[in-house]
């Protein structure tokens, strides 16, 4: 994948490039922001968005990979460690695909320089390779983040893509947990079949025609 998406600010404008590949047997990821305004205050300080607005030109590159988990540096990755993670309910987490994700910029004359993280937290939206797509199904980003992990939760809930609110960059790993039918149980609680529902009504109106016709005799 590779795409490039050009917006103007005040005066100037900022190339937005977004690159990904895959380097295990998956198509290349898919992924976007989706909303630049909030992009552009994460990646750029004051000052420089500043410059932008007075016309400077800058330029903004993402490169979003997805790993081979046996990669060198994955090895001793904290994310491994599935069995720590905080607030587990119900289910097993399963490792889907490890995904790493950097970001540089340039701003004007100047060179380009690496972004560690964003400075404020950002909306990114990765398309599920669809080997991992499924109903019933539920995805969250589990994220390195300088030697201690976190893990984000899925905000769209939709079945192809993942969407997390963030401010790290780095590696992290695409995790899934397939959830119970509950729906469909809910679904068969609460439905009578009709012919049942009239039996039941059926022998109700004969116990009370039989206590009124009890109740004739007894006058009598």
């Amino acid at each position: 994948m590779h795409e490039t998406t050009q917006i103007t600010y005040g005066l100037g404008a900022v190339n937005i490039i977004l690159n990904s590949e895959s380097q295990i047997v998956q198509d290349d990821p898919t992924f976007r922001f989706t909303d630049y305004d909030q992009l552009l205050c994460s990646c750029f300080t004051p000052k420089e968005l500043e410059q932008i607005a007075q016309g400077d030109f800058a330029e903004l590159t993402f490169n979003l990979i997805l790993k081979d988990p046996l990669s060198s540096d994955l090895v001793g990755s904290p994310l491994s460690e599935l069995e720590k993670i905080p607030g587990r309910i119900f289910g097993e987490y399963n490792e889907g695909v490890y995904i790493s994700l950097d970001a540089y910029k340039s701003l004007g004359n100047k060179e380009q320089s690496e972004l560690e993280m964003f400075y404020e937290k950002i909306d990114l939206q990765l398309d599920i390779p669809v080997s991992l797509v499924k109903d019933n199904r539920e995805y969250y980003l589990y994220t390195d983040i300088m030697g201690s992990t976190e893990l984000f939760e899925d905000i769209d809930k939709e079945i192809g893509t993942l969407s997390v609110n963030t401010s790290a960059m780095g590696t992290s790993l695409l995790l899934y947990r397939d959830m119970p039918h509950i729906s469909n149980a809910k679904a068969s609680y609460g439905h009578v079949d009709q012919p049942q529902y009239l039996c039941v009504i059926g022998i109700i109106a004969l116990i009370l025609l039989w206590k009124k016709i009890d109740l004739l005799h007894k006058k009598e």
